[in-house]
């Protein structure tokens, strides 16, 4: 949710308890329009819409420059927790020096031993 959105659903719920209707002029929500924004209509009404569509807002009518709305629900910002990066793998390397000199010692036993009974 933008700025202005946030700004006009604190104004809704600063002026009304939770789900009660209060008419609102237009001129009362862009004076609570931060600074930078365009105070136009197109913005409240873009602004209004996102609300209602987001179940922030009710709006029971709007005629000419006043509206009847009640807060809903609050809006929440979502906290992103940061999640961890995997571990790395352990690096595993495909022939393990022990298996290695294991097989080299006993090939190597065996020949001795070959050699010994081949001169006997």
């Amino acid at each position: 949710m933008d700025r202005i959105c946030v700004a006009v659903l604190d104004k809704i719920q600063k002026l009304s308890p939770a789900g009660r209707y209060v008419i609102i002029a237009e001129d009362e929500f862009y004076e609570d329009f931060p600074e930078g924004s365009e105070k136009s209509f197109q913005e409240l009404d873009r602004a209004l819409t996102v609300l209602r569509r987001g179940g922030y807002i009710d709006l029971k009518y709007s005629r000419g420059d006043m509206y009847c709305v009640a807060p809903l629900k609050e809006y929440t910002e979502e906290v992103t927790i940061p999640t961890p990066p995997p571990p790395e793998p352990v690096k595993t390397r495909k022939w393990d020096i022990v298996f290695i000199s294991a097989f080299a010692g006993s090939a190597l036993g065996s020949l001795i031993i070959s050699l010994i009974f081949a001169f006997i």
